[in-house]
């Protein structure tokens, strides 16, 4: 193994590396190709621009049988991953979701039953789609829903990322995950309030969509690891900035063994597994714990989370990935409020080690140089023994 596994290896068993593992979530178009020092075609003209949108409107049937979203997005993920190795991080969570299909300019949908708005992000791009409601309104919807595609998927994962760890593999420790987690994929293609009721009204059509996600999911961590990928992060957001979606009890009463074996399945294949969800998750994290995970991200400080807290609860059990603020620091902070920030955190989590420095997310107004000296500053803050 190199040096950066090692390192982050070390971090995820609670071990002291060398220095605190850097963790990075670049998924922009403006960012990577600032990164990578590349000119792209600008995406959201061709959505945007009133003869190319009109087009697109017309002929997305064919395209999508050319399976140009699906294409591009390999395409970028691959410049995705190349622009972490040259920013010099140590990890990266590289999402792989190829699942989108065209209904027009503005419109996409998935292979799971979910619309999306196609968003331009303020920089020549298209954004990350914006999820706008569910296509799935019965039992007999999900019965007759085309699934050739998604079941095709692990298959498809496994190729591309055979590529991405023979290409990056020596010099970054990646972290994938095949778009959703199962609380999303169940709820989303439904839309909140009718997941809500069938939780509780039709038990038999949620837990069958429940099994179907979960069998998805240990495909897709087989068919990855298969690969030679050594890190998985489950994404799925169960929380509000105020608390859980739904209570404890009731997510391991719907969710608990899905996500133990979810879990297992990675331990079992060799792989190390984090837990990704966003807003305040303080009543979650011993749940999280309890199932297996090996760390939790992202700590999300806007949220309320704070890493000593949260180190207190669950740093013996669980590697704490994260907290690096977004919303300002990250996007308009100063050099000395970037380096502060870092310090504080690491201050915080890495004491004993169990600590891997990361953004809490990424959008597209993250500023490329505050990253590099999020960098700087874990180089300097970050070595062990700490001094802060």
């Amino acid at each position: 193994m190199s040096t950066v596994h090692d390192r982050v290896i070390d971090a995820l068993e609670g071990r002291v590396p060398d220095r605190v593992p850097i963790l990075d979530l670049v998924s922009e178009y403006a960012a990577v190709y600032e990164i990578l020092g590349k000119k792209r075609l600008p995406m959201d003209w061709v959505f945007t621009n009133p003869y190319t949108s009109r087009f697109i409107d017309r002929a997305y049937p064919f395209l999508n049988k050319l399976r140009v979203m699906e294409n591009e997005i390999e395409r970028f993920t691959h410049d995705r991953t190349a622009a972490s190795v040259k920013l010099g991080s140590d990890a990266a969570w590289v999402i792989y979701a190829p699942v989108w299909r065209l209904r027009g300019a503005k419109v996409a949908d998935d292979y799971v039953g979910r619309l999306w708005d196609l968003v331009p992000d303020g920089h020549g791009n298209l954004s990350t789609p914006m999820y706008k409601g569910g296509l799935i309104g019965s039992s007999t919807d999900w019965a007759a829903w085309e699934k050739r595609d998604l079941l095709r998927l692990p298959e498809r994962a496994n190729r591309f990322m055979k590529r991405l760890q023979q290409d990056f593999g020596q010099d970054l420790f990646i972290f994938t995950s095949v778009f959703s987690g199962i609380f999303e994929n169940t709820w989303q293609p439904l839309g909140f309030e009718r997941f809500a009721v069938a939780a509780r009204k039709e038990k038999e059509f949620v837990r069958r969509l429940i099994r179907f996600n979960t069998d998805l999911c240990c495909m897709f961590i087989e068919a990855v690891a298969d690969a030679g990928i050594p890190g998985y992060c489950y994404g799925d957001d169960m929380s509000y900035r105020s608390g859980p979606m739904f209570s404890p009890r009731t997510f391991e009463e719907l969710f608990g063994d899905s996500l133990r074996r979810i879990t297992e399945t990675a331990h079992t294949q060799g792989m190390k597994i984090i837990v990704h969800s966003c807003g305040n998750t303080y009543k979650l994290l011993e749940w999280f714990a309890d199932c297996g995970f090996d760390g939790v991200h992202p700590l999300e400080p806007t949220a309320g989370m704070e890493l000593a807290e949260v180190k207190e609860m669950v740093g013996e059990r669980m590697a704490l990935v994260g907290n690096i603020d977004v919303s300002y620091v990250l996007v308009d902070g100063s050099r000395e409020e970037v380096y502060e920030a870092v310090e504080q955190a690491i201050h915080d989590a890495g004491g004993g080690g169990g600590y891997i420095l990361a953004p809490n997310h990424s959008h597209g107004t993250v500023s490329v140089e505050r990253l590099r000296w999020m960098m700087e500053a874990a180089h300097q803050y970050g070595r062990y023994p700490l001094a802060v």
